[in-house]
């Protein structure tokens, strides 16, 4: 059932980048780095892809200006890829391309425990190294689940839809 799941959402995606004049690989980088800076070797992890291919495709996205890149203030021998302001408009255009899911959601019962399930599943996968690490709020040192969620961080009560997939303050627990 997710992989079709998955399925339906890899065909919206693409569908939605191909009018955009984008690959969905390039679609997929632009929208994760819209969320949070990634390397290469991060988002090839991520992707489970080559970092060649990702390489590949990153630069794609720089020669349209999508994408500049920066020293790793943290580790001068790496670079960290963020949108330009071309790539943020670009990001946005994309995300509505779950729209047809986002519809059908809004049509099942129980959509709190439907979301707070997938996400613990995700963070379960995240704990067994299945999966890469993205910033979910889940797998957070900052997260307390004391009668709902709160983060210490940010000394801020959160919702079920609030979790986040991708905090830019994410510090594993």
């Amino acid at each position: 059932m997710l992989e079709r799941l998955a399925q339906a959402e890899r065909a919206l995606l693409t569908r939605r980048a191909h009018r955009l004049g984008l690959t969905a690989l390039q679609a997929q980088l632009l929208l994760h780095l819209s969320e949070r800076p990634y390397g290469v070797v991060a988002l090839a992890e991520l992707l489970a892809l080559t970092p060649a291919t990702v390489s590949e495709a990153l630069t794609t996205l720089e020669r349209k200006g999508f994408l500049s890149r920066a020293k790793d203030p943290g580790d001068g021998r790496r670079w960290l890829l963020k949108p330009t302001e071309k790539g943020l408009r670009m990001a946005q255009a994309l995300k509505g391309y779950a729209g047809p899911l986002h519809q059908a959601l809004g049509k099942v019962s129980h959509q709190e425990g439907l979301l707070l399930g997938l996400t613990e599943l995700l963070a379960e996968l995240v704990r067994q190294g299945t999966v890469p690490e993205t910033g979910l709020c889940l797998t957070c040192r900052h997260l307390r689940r004391e009668e709902g969620f709160f983060c210490a961080l940010l000394s801020l009560a959160l919702t079920p839809w609030d979790l986040r997939l991708a905090c830019p303050d994410h510090t594993p627990a």
